[in-house]
C-alpha cells in the first residue's frame, strides 16, 4: 500500500544542472593568460634571435625598438579582445536588460551567459524579473478581491430584503394554489431558485464579512478528525476512500475552531465533487522543518535516488516574504486522484465567483472564503498537481520557536 501522504510531483527542470556545464570565468581568464604568456615567451625568443642578427647594423636599435613596440601592441590588443568578449560584452548585455526592466519592459530577459558566473548573473536577473511579475499579479489579485468584497457586501444587502419578500410570497401562494398544477410547479421553481440566490447572497456576506483573529488554541488534527467524521456521518463521503494521516502532538493553531472546521469541510467536499463521488482523498496534518518545504520530496516506498522536485508557488513565495523563515511549518494537505486543477487556473480557483462546477453545484465562493480564512490566521493556501494526478491543496502555517503557530501581519477589516 502506498504512503497516503501526497508530495509535490513535478518533473526535474530542464535546465537543472545546466550551469555546471559552463566554464567558469576564472578558468577562461587563466587559459587566456596562459596563451598570452606563451605568446610573450615566443616573441621574446624571437627577439633574441633577431637581436643577434641586427645588433651590429646601422639601424639595429630602431628595428629592435619597433619589434618591442609590436610585441606590446599585439599583447595588449589580444588581451583587450579577450576581456571585451569575456567580460565587457556580456556585462553590457545584462546592463542593457536591467535598464529596460527598470524602464518597465518586464518582458525582457537577460541572455544566457557564456561562462558560469555570467550564467548565474543572468539567471538571478531573470528570477528577479519573474518575482516582480508575480508580485504585480498578487497585488492585482488583492485589489480585485478587495473590490469584489466591497461589491459583494453592497449587493448582498441590497438583494437580501427583496429576495426574502419574494420567497415569502412564493410560500404563501403555494399554500393557496395547492400541490399540483402548472402554477404549483412554477411557484416551486420560484422558491427553489430563490433559495439558491439566498445561498449565493449568504456566501457573499460570508466572504465580505470582516475577519478578526482570536486567541483560541486549535488542535488542528482534532478539528480535522471532527470535520471528516461529520461528513462521513452525513454520507457525503460515501463512495470515496478517505486516507487520513493526522499528526499527534502538533502545536496549537491560534484562530477560530469553527472557521478551521469550515475550511476542512469545504476542501473535502470540493474533493468529493472533483471525484464525482468515486476515488481517493488524502487528508494529512503534520509539522515539518522549514527546510523540508523546499527540499526534495520523497516517500517511504520511493526507489533510492529518486527525488521529486518541489514546485514553487507564487502564493507560497509571497507568504514567505511576510513570515521570513520560521523554525517549522505546520502543513495540511487535502488531495485527491481526480482530474486535477490546470496550472492556468491554480490562482483563479481562489477568486470569488470562479468555479468549474455546474451552475447548480457551486457558487464559486467556497475556495475564496477558505483562502480568506487561512490568510486571516497568518497562513497560506495554494494548489498543485498531486502525485496521484489530482489536485493537492496545500496549507502552511508558521511555527515559532516555542512551538505555537505564529500569526503575522494585520487583517484587513474587509475584503
Amino acid at each position: 500500500m502506498t504512503d497516503p501522504r501526497p508530495t509535490e510531483s513535478t518533473s526535474l527542470p530542464a535546465d537543472m544542472g545546466k550551469f555546471n556545464l559552463f566554464t567558469s570565468l576564472k578558468t577562461e581568464m587563466m587559459l587566456n593568460l596562459a596563451v598570452l604568456g606563451t605568446a610573450a615567451l615566443s616573441l621574446a625568443a624571437l627577439n633574441v634571435v633577431v637581436l643577434e642578427s641586427i645588433i651590429g647594423t646601422r639601424n639595429g636599435a630602431i628595428y629592435l625598438g619597433l619589434l618591442f613596440i609590436a610585441d606590446i601592441v599585439l599583447f595588449v590588443a589580444f588581451g583587450a579582445y579577450k576581456i571585451q568578449g569575456l567580460v565587457l560584452d556580456p556585462l553590457d548585455e545584462i546592463v542593457e536588460t536591467t535598464e529596460a526592466i527598470a524602464n518597465g519592459d518586464l518582458s525582457r530577459r537577460a541572455p544566457k551567459g557564456k561562462n558560469r558566473e555570467f550564467a548565474r548573473l543572468s539567471r538571478s536577473v531573470n528570477r528577479m524579473t519573474a518575482r516582480i511579475l508575480e508580485e504585480q499579479a498578487q497585488r492585482t489579485h488583492l485589489e480585485k478581491v478587495a473590490s469584489v468584497g466591497r461589491l459583494a457586501a453592497g449587493v448582498a444587502h441590497e438583494i437580501g430584503n427583496p429576495l426574502g419578500a419574494i420567497n415569502g410570497y412564493a410560500h404563501l401562494l403555494q399554500g393557496t394554489v395547492g400541490a399540483s398544477g402548472e402554477a404549483a410547479d412554477a411557484l416551486a421553481g420560484i422558491a427553489r431558485e430563490s433559495d439558491r440566490i439566498d445561498r449565493i447572497v449568504r456566501g457573499m456576506l460570508e466572504y465580505a464579512r470582516p475577519r478578526r483573529r482570536t486567541s483560541g488554541a486549535i488542535d488542528v488534527s482534532a478539528v480535522a478528525q471532527r470535520a471528516a467524521g461529520m461528513l462521513r456521518d452525513q454520507g457525503a463521503l460515501r463512495g470515496v476512500t478517505l486516507h487520513e494521516t493526522f499528526g499527534e502532538g502538533l502545536p496549537p493553531l491560534s484562530g477560530d475552531r469553527h472557521e478551521m472546521e469550515q475550511v476542512f469541510v469545504n476542501l473535502l467536499l470540493n474533493a468529493v465533487d472533483a471525484l464525482d463521488g468515486k476515488g481517493d482523498i488524502f487528508f494529512v496534518t503534520q509539522c515539518v522543518p522549514f527546510a523540508e518545504i523546499f527540499g526534495p520530496a520523497r516517500r517511504a516506498d520511493d526507489p533510492r535516488g529518486v527525488n521529486m522536485v518541489r514546485e514553487q508557488s507564487a502564493r507560497l513565495r509571497a507568504w514567505l516574504n511576510t513570515v521570513g523563515e520560521p523554525t517549522r511549518v505546520m502543513k495540511i494537505i487535502v488531495a485527491d486522484n481526480g482530474p486535477g486543477v490546470p496550472v492556468t487556473d491554480s490562482e483563479r480557483v481562489f477568486d470569488p465567483f470562479y468555479t468549474t462546477k455546474d451552475p447548480n453545484k457551486g457558487t464559486g465562493l467556497g475556495l475564496a472564503i477558505v483562502s480568506r480564512i487561512i490568510e486571516s490566521m497568518g497562513g497560506t493556501i495554494w494548489v498543485r498537481t498531486a502525485r496521484e494526478g489530482g489536485a493537492a491543496f496545500m496549507i502552511y502555517f508558521p511555527v515559532t520557536e516555542g512551538g505555537a503557530t505564529e500569526t503575522t501581519g494585520p487583517v484587513a477589516p474587509s475584503a
